[in-house]
């Protein structure tokens, strides 16, 4: 798992996370993100990174519930977060990496920003690192499907739901599609 270097950057970029917690300072034990061109759904630089559970749970709560949930996920999207084959790293490390590599150029953060953003900020904060964002680049995923009236269902997930990275990319199909609708360059 990690990124592909040498690849495009754009001013757009996907986010998500896996966690262990549906609230703010939940435990993150994936997290995905692609560049993408706003225009044409291209995907620029990726990055995968996967978090231990037991470093996670230092600086994220974890409750029962989502425990639960991921048992009721695929094989695929369990092994591809927890498989004894994948390679996890410190949750500092991770958040390192990814400032370093991820945050270059970007100008809007797409994500489920109620979600994803104020957990990711936690994370930061909980590692004593500086967060990389601004507050006003956050962009609302179900705000712009509302807008253009697209149901995100009739969509298809070309590859592992609750894989991080390919939820990216997911998302990234609608949002394109979304500004198309709108008009919006």
């Amino acid at each position: 798992m990690g990124w592909r270097m040498n690849t495009k950057i754009y001013p757009d970029l996907m986010i998500d996370l896996e966690t262990l917690g549906n609230n703010g300072q939940s435990a993150i034990v994936q997290i995905g993100a692609c560049y993408f061109d706003i225009n044409t759904g291209e995907i620029g630089k990726e990055f995968l990174m996967n978090i231990e559970v037991d470093e996670a749970s230092k600086y994220g709560e974890i409750n029962a519930s989502t425990v639960m949930w991921w048992l009721q996920q695929s094989k695929e999207a369990q092994m591809s977060v927890f498989g004894p084959q994948i390679y996890r790293v410190d949750l500092r490390s991770v958040l390192e990496m990814f400032t370093r590599v991820m945050t270059e150029g970007v100008e809007n953060v797409w994500c489920h920003v109620d979600f994803d953003l104020p957990i990711l900020k936690h994370a930061y904060q909980a590692v004593g690192l500086e967060y990389p964002f601004k507050y006003w680049m956050g962009q609302h995923l179900r705000t712009i499907t509302k807008l253009a009236s697209v149901s995100t269902k009739d969509y298809v997930n070309e590859g592992i739901a609750h894989n991080a990275l390919d939820d990216c990319k997911f998302q990234v199909k609608y949002v394109v599609d979304c500004f198309k609708k709108l008009g919006v360059k």
